[in-house]
């Protein structure tokens, strides 16, 4: 059995990049039909709360065709499913992806269920936000894992992008649903409005990320296509809600003018999404067909210089020795390569194509720290607020409220904040 040269390997590095981003590319489908799936879970969830808190007097005959349009996007949504690879158990975050889209689709499963108790008016608003939330943040938490292990830093850029984009645009559903809820009731408890300013804050943090790795078309639509700044009325409806109680009631007008220009900003930031989705499946089309061009370039010219190569002469040598030995070395990490004391001109291209090769892939791998910092960052933030709600037996938003008001006390960042909080994880099990 002949034995594989260096040229094989390098051939097999490149495929090996091929194959990665093919797969980046059957995930970043994926993404897209979360986006729909998501917009239009927010969509119906909007109409179902209405319904809801008004006992059945708003938006009775909405809720069917919306619900139809969510059944569409689930359907494209496990259509992509399908094309993903179960069996890749080797993917980089292949496990946590997979247990992601199992906890979604048992969601999807128990969605029916509920419906059925709306229709009905069993089920109150909070109950209705909180398990179509739950469903969206499952959905949310794929795009997350994708992200996380994509392998090309422009792509990683996108999906971040994009994963920042979707979260804030859930805060701002649920932000439209806490409004109207407390709208239709006549006016906002203490309880609601602390919520209301809460998701109101969690978006703007969403919304700086995304605007930190966006670029190009999709960051001018979001200056430009009525997301930020929030609009005018918008921002006057908050003020109302900010100081509308029970107590002062404020007029049945203001809860659909309320729930319409939410309504307006939420497709607002659909359409960015839409447009974040095109770069990424254009991106991921330009890396394959550039590494496929790569690939050729370099089988192409192994094969020329192979046949030009005499035979009995020495192959490319690599030394580990001091910088600069020889004259021409390339320093790649700790290890020197000498391309010059090889004694053919296959020799020293191969060298050329190796060294090119790893300082490339060193280059990506920079490159995919940085973009992965915001992730690692709310990683650690979800990690301290879960430890704090044990520890304290309280909500998710008030354990992040807790995380907030030591940042803020201490004037320190949230993630730093946060990190500090999981250093001490042994003594807050105790």
């Amino acid at each position: 059995m002949d034995q594989r040269t260096a040229a094989d390997y390098l051939i097999a590095s490149k495929q090996c990049e091929i194959l990665g981003l093919e797969q980046l590319l059957r995930t970043g489908r994926l993404v897209v039909s979360v986006s729909n799936l998501v917009h239009a879970l927010q969509r119906e969830r909007g109409a179902s709360n209405m319904y809801v808190a008004s006992d059945g007097q708003r938006f009775a005959g909405e809720i069917t065709p919306l619900r139809a349009c969510a059944a569409d996007q689930e359907a494209q949504f496990r259509a992509c499913l399908n094309e993903l690879d179960v069996d890749a158990a080797s993917l980089p975050g292949a496990s946590r992806l997979f247990s992601r889209i199992a906890q979604v689709i048992h969601g999807l499963e128990e969605l029916r269920g509920a419906r059925e108790t709306i229709d009905a008016l069993d089920m109150d608003t909070d109950t209705l936000v909180t398990g179509y939330s739950e469903l969206v943040q499952g959905l949310l938490a794929v795009v997350f894992e994708a992200a996380d292990s994509a392998a090309d830093p422009d792509i990683s850029r996108v999906l971040v992008a994009m994963f920042h984009l979707m979260q804030g645009k859930e805060f701002a559903g649920r932000e439209r649903a806490v409004g109207a809820a407390g709208f239709a009731r006549g006016g906002l408890d203490a309880g609601m409005i602390e919520r209301l300013r809460q998701l109101i804050e969690n978006q703007e943090r969403c919304f700086e990320i995304f605007a930190e790795f966006a670029d190009g078309e999709p960051l001018a639509l979001w200056r430009d296509g009525g997301v930020e700044p929030c609009p005018a009325e918008l921002e006057r409806l908050r003020r109302i809600a900010f100081s509308a109680t029970r107590r002062t009631t404020v007029g049945a007008d203001c809860c659909d003018r309320w729930f319409d220009e939410a309504s307006r900003r939420i497709d607002a930031m659909k359409r960015v999404e839409d447009r974040l989705e095109a770069t990424l499946e254009s991106l991921c089309q330009e890396k394959i067909a550039a590494a496929e061009q790569d690939l050729r370039c370099h089988r192409d010219e192994i094969e020329v210089l192979a046949e030009e190569q005499s035979t009995g002469e020495g192959f490319a040598l690599f030394a580990n020795g001091p910088e600069g030995e020889a004259s021409g070395a390339v320093a790649a990490n700790d290890v020197t390569y000498a391309a010059d004391v090889a004694r053919s001109q296959l020799g020293r291209s191969l060298a050329d194509l190796v060294q090119s090769q790893s300082r490339r892939l060193q280059v990506m791998s920079e490159e995919l720290n940085a973009a992965r910092a915001a992730l690692n960052e709310r990683k650690t933030i979800e990690k301290a607020k879960g430890l704090i709600m044990r520890h304290r037996k309280i909500s998710e938003e008030e354990a992040y409220r807790f995380l907030r008001q030591v940042a803020m006390s201490q004037s320190r960042r949230l993630a730093d904040v946060a990190a500090d909080t999981v250093t001490m994880e042994d003594i807050l099990k105790q």
